[in-house]
């Protein structure tokens, strides 16, 4: 593939997105081993070592190893239209396998069959770890085992919302790509029988949300015989029942880290004494909890407190959106159990009103994203000191909170331009042009 072509494909490539929302906390040890692997195959030809070797800039004598970690932080579209055109022998460094390991097809608007793809990664990514296709792609078996077949060394896989998924593509990534770790199969039509290889690979990570097929019986598998799986997204499976979850528990209270199921209308309170001992978890879903009662709610987050789980942080992510007895005093049991809360989400839990909120804002300091959607009860007070207490907050929701005015709103995203907030109609709102009669003074302070 020539540079001009290999451009074209690069801009679809961008390491920087991620639709898994997870990354690997290992691929420091994962770059070590290819180096080690690429250390005996002279990567350079012996016409760019001779002007490595008579270069005088203080960048081109550094160790390969450096200029390569230095090079690792542009994306593959910079590397080849810009590192690509300075000399030749940066030329021969933006090719470096090390450099590829991660292909995305996520955004490309022109389909390529598995048989092109798998091709791309024979010439241009042989150490490819991370491989995201394009959502509703057409699979086939044939074409499936030549793609596997062509990365060996892959350790991560999106077929999200492809539809032809089986059990039988499935075990072809089993079979050829042993490294495997990550696999998102959201909205996939996979049943639990299509799980039964999984445990054959060091399954870390599994994207199962919006699997429709799946039952207790999926997650059971999953729980017992993946010893190594410490994330799970099950968001938007309905009926897994307690018997599920007690197995979960039981098996990998130990190791599991995150955590996601948004229908859990069959479960209770029983369930939630299970998931208390959880003690490693970081990111928490439990969905549409209408059965959950707030003390049992409360007491879940208590367990939960980084000096009685022994957690060096505690959850980092929490959504409880529509467990409808959740009120203040577990929203405030919450934001004293995690204190290193990112992103929370408490939409349409109609109980909790400005104090609980309040709570949240005061000590959560380290929040990015929250949702209080459908808070039917939030004046909105407690934002005003979103500036000085969450400074880094990138977005609030307020959809459907009809007591919060509008005014407030504006107020907030003037002084915090960088931040998304969307307003009671579902809109965002944008920074105001001319602050001449608002209430807004521009040290970005409130005004009493």
């Amino acid at each position: 593939m020539d540079l001009e072509g290999f451009e074209e494909l690069a801009s679809f490539s961008h390491p920087e997105i991620d639709n898994s929302d997870d990354k690997f906390e290992d691929e420091d040890i994962e770059e070590i081993i290819f180096l080690e692997e690429l250390t005996n195959q002279q990567f350079l030809g012996q016409t760019v070592l001779k002007q490595r070797g008579e270069n005088t800039c203080p960048f081109d004598i550094l160790p390969e190893e450096i200029i390569l970690k230095i090079f690792s932080f542009f994306t593959l579209g910079e590397l080849c239209g810009h590192v690509a055109l300075v000399c030749k022998m940066w030329l021969h460094y933006s090719r470096c396998p090390l450099l590829r390991q991660k292909l995305s097809f996520w955004d490309r608007s022109i389909e390529s069959s598995l048989v092109e793809i798998s091709d791309i990664i024979k010439s241009n990514f042989p150490l490819l770890r991370d491989l995201c296709l394009q959502p509703k792609m057409d699979l086939t078996l044939h074409g499936c085992r030549l793609l596997a077949q062509s990365c060996p060394h892959l350790q991560k896989l999106s077929l999200s919302f492809c539809s032809q998924v089986n059990k039988s593509i499935i075990d072809q990534f089993v079979t050829f790509c042993p490294k495997l770790r990550d696999l998102n199969l959201a909205g996939c039509g996979v049943t639990d029988q299509c799980l039964d290889g999984l445990n054959k690979v060091p399954l870390r990570r599994l994207n199962a949300s919006h699997c429709t097929k799946l039952t207790d019986d999926g997650l059971k598998f999953l729980s017992t015989e993946c010893y190594q799986l410490c994330h799970i997204n099950f968001d938007g499976i309905q009926w897994i029942t307690h018997d599920a979850i007690t197995v979960l528990v039981e098996k990998c209270y130990r190791r599991l880290e995150c955590f996601g199921l948004s229908f859990c209308t069959s479960l209770t309170d029983q369930a939630l004494e299970g998931v208390q001992n959880m003690k490693n978890l970081v990111s928490l879903t439990l969905k549409k909890g209408t059965e959950f009662s707030a003390k049992a709610l409360k007491e879940l987050f208590e367990h939960l407190h980084p000096q009685n789980s022994g957690s060096a942080t505690g959850l980092l992510h929490v959504s409880v959106a529509e467990c409808t007895n959740l009120n203040d005093e577990a929203v405030n049991a919450l934001a004293d159990s995690c204190r290193n809360l990112q992103s929370i989400d408490i939409s349409w839990c109609w109980e909790v009103t400005d104090a609980g909120l309040e709570r949240v804002i005061n000590s959560c300091h380290q929040m990015l994203d929250m949702n209080i959607c459908g808070a039917k009860d939030f004046r909105g007070n407690p934002l005003k000191k979103i500036p000085q207490q969450m400074s880094r907050l990138r977005r609030l929701d307020a959809t459907q909170c009809n007591l919060v005015p509008d005014e407030l709103l504006d107020e907030l995203v003037s002084i915090m331009p960088q931040m998304t907030v969307i307003n009671y109609y579902g809109e965002e709102v944008y920074p105001l042009k001319y602050i001449d009669g608002s209430h807004i003074i521009k040290d970005g302070t409130w005004c009493t």
